[in-house]
C-alpha cells in the first residue's frame, strides 16, 4: 500500500473518471464535473444514551491496487474502489460502540463548510407517496427526507439529472446481508458560505453494535442513461453480489395469475349505498362477500383469487375469525372454491399487537405504542399456529390460499426500539417476511404470500407484489400504477405483480385502470356497488368483464387448460 503525498490521482473508466486527493473525490460523467465529494463521512455513535457526531479528520491518503484509503484520527478508515462501471466506498471503524447513523461524504459538520459540492438539478428517490406529493422527485437544493408508506422498503437509489449532461449520476446504498439496520436513507442539504453542499445518510438508530471492527453499508456511485436502467442495475447488483437470491424456476400455480377481486373498497360501498353509518371495517362479514361474489357472477367477472379483507378477525394479533362476521369461515372458502373455483386469501395485518400478551411484543419510540417483535420466540410459536389456522387443510382451520401482508410501515422506528433479536428497520421487517414465507409454504406450498417490499433483498420471500394504496383525488390510476409495477419488477423479479384497485371516484380514471391493468400485472378488482361518487354502467361492466375473459383465455393457453 503506497501513501500518496500531494498528488492528485486520475481515473479513466468508459462510463466515468475521477480524480482522487487527499481532499477530494471529483466524479466526472461525459467528461463534465459533476460532484467533489468529501472523502471523509461522519460516523455518529450512541453513547450513554447521547448521540455524538463524528468529527473526522484525514491524516492519510493510500493507494492499494484499485483501492484507495483515506485514514483519519477517529480511528476510520474511508475506502473507495474502482471498477469498470461504478466506485464503491464505505467506511471502516476501528473499536466498539452503537452506530446511531452515518452521513457518507459530509466532512466534519461541526465546522464551516460541511458536505461534498454537486452539479446536479434535479434528484429522483422510488418512493411513491401517498397523495402524489413530489412523487419521487426533488430539487437538488432541497433535503429529501422520506419514510415509505407504500414502497416498504423502497430501492435505496438516488438518480440526479445534470442539465447538459446526457448521462444521471447514480448513488445507492448496498448493505451485507444482516446489516440492513435502518430504515431510510436520507439526502440533505445545507448552504454556507454562498454555497450549498450535500450529504447521505443513514439511521441505524443505535441498533448496529460492533466490537473490535464495524463496516458500514456501501455507496455505490455509477452513471446511467436513465431511472429505469439505474434501479435495474442496483437491483441486479444485489443479486450478481450474493445479497439478495432468485427464487426456483418453477410455474406458479394458475390461480396466482387470476383475476383477483379484493372486498377493501366494496365493504364501504357496500355501507355507503344501503346507508348503513358503519365504517368499511366493519363490513368484512360474509354477508357483503356474499354479495360481492353473486354480483360479478351476475356481471361475468369470473376471479380466481378472492382477498377477504380488513376486519374479517375479532383480534388483528391472534387472527382467530370474527364469528359474528364468519359463523363458519372454513366453510365459506371450502364453497367459494367448489362453487366458484376461486380460492380465498385473507388479509394480514403485520405489527399490530391488538389481543397479543406483552411479552410478544416490542415498543415502537415513533408512534409510542407496542408492536409484535417477529424476532421474539413466543410471537413466533404463536405465529406459526397463527399461520396453521389460517391456511392448513386440518379440521378447525380455515383452509385459505394465501395473505395479503398489509400495514407494513408500522415498522418499530426508534432508538428505543429494541427487539428480541437486536434486528432493526429494514432487517427486522426481512426476519418478520422471511419467518412467514417459510411458515406459508410448509403448510400450503402452493399458497400466495402478497406484499409490497419493494427491494430485491425480499425477492426470494414474495410471491405477488401489490402495487399498494391508490389516493382517490389523482386521476392517473392507470400510469400511478405502471410506475409502480416498473419498480416491482425490477425490485423482484420473479414475483407476480397484483396491480390492486382502481379509485372508483371518477369514472374516467377508473375505466382506464379496469381495462388496461392486466398489461401491468394480474386485474385485480376493489368494488363493484355504486357508489355516491361513481356509478358504472352496465356496458362499462360488459368492456370490464370482456378484458377478464380475454385476459384469462390467454393465461389458460399458457397453462393448456
Amino acid at each position: 500500500m503506497n501513501k500518496i503525498i500531494g498528488e492528485t490521482v486520475k481515473i479513466e473508466k468508459a462510463g466515468y473518471s475521477l480524480e482522487l486527493s487527499e481532499k477530494t473525490i471529483t466524479v466526472f460523467l461525459d467528461g463534465e464535473q459533476v460532484s467533489a465529494l468529501r472523502p471523509e463521512s461522519s460516523v455518529n455513535l450512541l453513547i450513554n444514551g447521547e448521540v455524538r457526531e463524528g468529527e473526522p479528520e484525514i491524516t492519510g491518503f493510500f493507494r492499494d491496487g484499485d483501492r484507495f484509503i483515506w485514514t483519519d484520527k477517529e480511528r476510520c478508515e474511508y475506502i473507495l474502489t474502482v471498477f469498470d462501471d461504478r466506485f464503491e466506498y464505505y467506511i471502516k471503524v476501528k473499536g466498539s460502540g452503537k452506530v446511531f447513523g452515518v452521513d457518507y461524504f459530509s466532512g466534519n459538520k461541526n465546522v464551516p463548510n460541511p458536505g461534498s459540492e454537486y452539479e446536479f438539478d434535479r434528484g429522483f428517490m422510488p418512493i411513491p407517496t401517498i397523495t402524489g406529493a413530489r412523487q419521487c422527485e426533488f430539487p437538488a437544493q432541497e433535503s429529501y427526507d422520506e419514510f415509505s408508506y407504500l414502497t416498504i422498503p423502497p430501492l435505496f437509489c438516488y438518480v440526479f439529472d445534470i442539465c447538459g449532461v446526457n448521462e444521471k449520476l447514480c448513488f445507492a446504498l448496498a448493505a451485507e446481508k444482516g446489516h440492513h439496520n435502518f430504515t431510510k436513507f436520507t439526502y440533505t442539504t445545507k448552504s454556507d458560505n454562498f454555497l450549498r453542499r450535500f450529504w447521505l445518510s443513514t439511521d441505524q438508530s443505535g441498533h448496529e453494535s460492533f466490537q473490535g471492527e464495524w463496516i458500514s453499508p456501501k455507496i455505490l456511485v455509477f452513471g446511467a442513461p436513465d431511472r429505469e436502467t439505474a434501479l435495474k442495475y442496483y437491483s441486479d447488483y444485489y443479486f450478481a453480489n450474493g445479497l439478495s437470491e432468485r427464487k426456483a424456476k418453477e410455474t406458479p400455480p394458475r390461480f396466482w395469475y387470476g383475476p383477483i377481486a379484493c372486498g377493501w373498497i366494496e365493504q364501504a360501498a357496500y355501507s355507503m349505498k344501503h346507508n348503513l353509518g358503519l365504517g368499511a371495517q366493519e363490513l368484512a362479514c360474509e354477508k357483503l362477500y356474499n354479495n360481492f361474489m353473486s354480483e360479478m357472477k351476475r356481471r361475468n367477472l369470473h376471479p380466481q383469487i378472492l382477498i377477504i379483507d380488513d376486519k374479517w378477525q375479532k383480534e388483528y394479533g391472534t387472527a382467530v375469525a370474527d364469528t359474528e362476521k364468519w359463523p363458519d369461515l372454513r366453510g365459506w372458502i371450502d364453497r367459494n372454491l367448489q362453487e366458484n373455483n376461486c380460492r380465498t386469501m385473507l388479509w394480514y395485518k403485520l405489527w399490530d399487537a391488538e389481543g397479543l400478551p406483552d411479552d410478544c411484543t416490542m415498543y415502537d419510540e415513533k408512534e409510542n405504542r407496542r408492536v409484535a417483535d417477529p424476532t421474539n420466540p413466543k410471537y413466533r410459536a404463536l405465529l406459526r399456529e397463527n399461520l396453521h389456522r389460517l391456511l392448513s387443510s386440518d379440521q378447525g382451520c380455515y383452509n385459505a390460499y394465501g395473505l395479503k401482508l398489509d400495514f407494513a410501515f408500522f415498522q418499530p422506528v426508534g432508538e428505543k426500539s429494541e427487539s428480541y433479536s437486536g434486528l432493526y428497520g429494514v432487517e427486522l421487517y426481512y426476519e418478520y417476511v422471511k419467518f412467514i414465507y417459510e411458515c406459508v409454504k410448509e403448510i400450503k406450498p402452493e399458497a400466495v404470500v402478497s406484499g409490497s417490499p419493494c427491494h430485491p433483498y425480499f425477492n426470494k420471500y414474495i410471491d405477488h407484489g401489490r402495487l399498494h394504496d391508490y389516493f382517490p383525488d389523482l386521476r392517473r390510476c392507470f400510469e400511478e400504477f405502471r410506475f409502480r409495477a416498473m419498480l416491482y419488477k425490477t425490485a423482484l423479479p420473479d414475483a407476480v405483480i397484483d396491480t390492486d384497485g382502481s379509485s372508483f371516484h371518477s369514472r374516467r380514471d377508473t375505466m382506464r385502470h379496469l381495462t388496461m391493468a392486466h398489461t401491468i400485472g394480474v386485474p385485480d378488482l376493489y368494488c363493484i356497488t355504486p357508489m355516491p361518487s361513481l356509478e358504472l354502467s352496465d356496458s362499462d361492466w360488459d368492456k370490464v368483464a370482456k378484458v377478464w375473459s380475454e385476459y384469462s383465455e390467454e393465461i389458460d393457453k399458457r397453462y393448456n387448460l
